[in-house]
């Protein structure tokens, strides 16, 4: 509805495509893991802030492809007041999952990619 759209630039984190996730929790499932108790923590590789993947090529392209055209801009967390208190990083540490299940984690803009491709072939149908 508006011609700007402002954007959190200090808040970080890393994207997560719910599909690697189903995957991994398929494979630990799969090969018999479930023994291996513990909290483990998963998302992508990488770290952008919300500013960055608003302005990432693919979401300009789902911009295009809704015919929603506006302009980005960044600005700081504390123009949004919040009774919820942000973390300013909120990477996760995924060297247990990957060390106790030996899997490699996708970067973010590769499942992004991916995300995006699946999109559009199932829109094709």
């Amino acid at each position: 509805d508006k011609d700007t759209l402002k954007v959190v630039f200090d808040q970080v984190g890393t994207p997560t495509y719910a599909g690697d996730l189903a995957s991994v929790i398929y494979q630990v499932i799969e090969e018999n893991q479930l023994y291996k108790e513990g909290i483990y923590h998963f998302s992508n590789e990488g770290v952008c802030s919300w500013y960055d993947f608003a302005k990432e090529d693919f979401a300009k392209e789902i911009c295009d492809l809704s015919g929603n055209v506006c302009d980005i801009q960044p600005c700081h967390s504390d123009e949004f007041p919040s009774k919820v208190k942000r973390p300013h990083f909120s990477v996760l540490d995924k060297t247990k999952v990957k060390s106790t299940f030996g899997i490699t984690v996708p970067y973010w803009k590769d499942s992004l990619q991916k995300c995006i491709h699946e999109l559009e072939q199932q829109s094709d149908y």
